[in-house]
């Protein structure tokens, strides 16, 4: 039986490239749905018109993808069943040849960020214009001739009738790591990684005390970061990594005491890392 897996569309997408990289390395016999808009991802698997979705979660260059940690924030049935780090290539795509006759650059707001220094140094005053997704920058480009490119993949140069005008154009180490997301209780092979959120009363030293918690029993926090809450300011959720799952009894008892602490704490997913080995 093919499982539905949504992403962030349209074709030609990193997205859908971690799509179909996640669906190889899980087995899964996939039909792909492509989303406008990273909710709308999440909101297929919620409402049953897809099995699960690839999003992206954070991006070594730029950070978060503020959407991904709003939506593991609010939603009560997505969990992270699995992650993927993808390298990420930018390409300067186009119609045709002529890079002096370009006067405008479609991407997604994060691709134009990962390329800073390389607009920076070739394109000095040329209107970068961002876009829903990398993919949508190369339709648009395809369809408008000369005079304008865009930053995409090489599928998306493929897809979409493009040259590649300038190969790996990012900065350097860019990679993206893709969560995921399914229902509670779906599983993909053996889970070595845990992450969660939680929020902290206003008081001296209360943050320091569910760190205390992990640090007393030795569980190791490959990640956290604070978002704010969006009720006042000052009041913020932090979101943790972890090694290991609440099946060892370290984390178990971490987590446990962290939450004793905590005015808020919610298990976000248990997982593998798939594709490990292959640096994927």
């Amino acid at each position: 039986m093919k499982m539905r897996v949504a992403y962030l569309g349209p074709q030609g997408t990193f997205s859908e490239e971690a799509a179909l990289q996640s669906a190889a390395l899980l087995g899964v016999d996939a039909d792909l749905l492509p989303c406008p808009l990273i909710e709308d991802c999440a909101e297929a698997v919620e409402d049953g018109a897809a099995d699960y979705a690839v999003v992206p979660l954070e991006n070594s260059l730029e950070g978060s993808v503020n959407v991904t940690l709003d939506i593991l924030t609010t939603s009560a049935e997505l969990q992270i069943a699995a992650e993927l780090v993808l390298d990420i290539e930018h390409n300067l795509l186009a119609t045709g040849g002529d890079t002096a006759a370009i006067r405008r650059i479609y991407s997604h707001p994060q691709a134009l960020a990962q390329c800073r220094r390389y607009l920076r140094r070739h394109f000095a005053g040329v209107e970068t214009v961002p876009v829903f997704s990398t993919a949508e920058a190369a339709a648009l480009v395809s369809g408008s001739g000369s005079g304008s490119a865009a930053i995409g993949s090489r599928r998306a140069a493929v897809s979409y009738n493009l040259q590649i005008l300038s190969s790996a154009i990012q900065d350097n180490g860019n990679r993206t790591r893709f969560v995921v997301l399914a229902r509670q209780g779906k599983t993909f092979g053996r889970p070595v990684k845990t992450s969660l959120l939680f929020a902290v009363k206003n008081a001296a030293g209360s943050l320091y005390r569910v760190l205390q918690s992990f640090a007393v029993h030795g569980v190791n926090l490959t990640r956290i970061e604070s978002r704010p809450a969006k009720r006042q300011l000052g009041e913020y959720i932090f979101f943790v990594d972890l090694d290991g799952t609440p099946d060892d009894q370290a984390v178990k008892l971490a987590i446990r005491e962290a939450a004793d602490e905590a005015v808020l704490l919610k298990l976000l997913g248990t997982y593998p890392v798939i594709g490990r080995e292959a640096g994927a």
